[in-house]
């Protein structure tokens, strides 16, 4: 006796045919919407430089000091992650590494180092800077233009990320 091959309905096929296309597009969009990686901003002069200038200039309790916030920067003479910290302390680790995590998302969706929300958000609109609550009592931005020496290290440091591959 010879065996047979099993058949197949033709409605079998049909769905067989859209299962694996169907997949085939889940996959490939899945893929395709999986976010990137963050670009990785020197950890070291990030300490060293960027992390003092973000204390000092956006770490007030009213502004990114506050618990509330997506960009959260904490630390010395600032808000603290524990309370129980002496105002005065060195920073933590846990500190360094909230405020540079915090840090590194305000990087995340940019194509270019120029269109990273850490570089626009603080520069005054008529500098090409982004909408800001974080102004003074005259209405001014926290850095009037690109000739700042603040937001000049800040733009070097992100923009070094960009010379290394993500």
């Amino acid at each position: 006796m010879a065996s047979r091959a099993p058949s197949c309905s033709p409605r079998v096929v049909r769905a067989g045919a859209w299962f694996a296309v169907a997949s085939a597009l889940v996959a490939g969009c899945a893929a395709e919407d999986t976010p990137a990686e963050p670009r990785r901003p020197d950890r070291a002069a990030f300490e060293a430089d960027i992390y003092p200038i973000l204390l000092r200039d956006c770490g007030f309790v009213a502004c990114h000091g506050d618990g509330g916030r997506a960009f959260r920067v904490v630390g010395p003479g600032r808000t603290r992650l524990d309370p129980l910290d002496a105002l005065d302390a060195p920073p933590t680790t846990a500190e360094l590494d909230a405020t540079y995590e915090r840090t590194v998302s305000m990087l995340a969706t940019a194509e270019t180092p120029g269109d990273t929300l850490l570089l626009r958000k603080p520069l005054d609109a008529a500098a090409g800077g982004a909408a800001h609550q974080g102004v003074d009592r005259f209405g001014r931005n926290v850095y009037a233009s690109r000739e700042d020496a603040s937001w000049q290290a800040l733009e070097a440091w992100v923009s070094a990320a960009w010379e290394v591959a993500p």
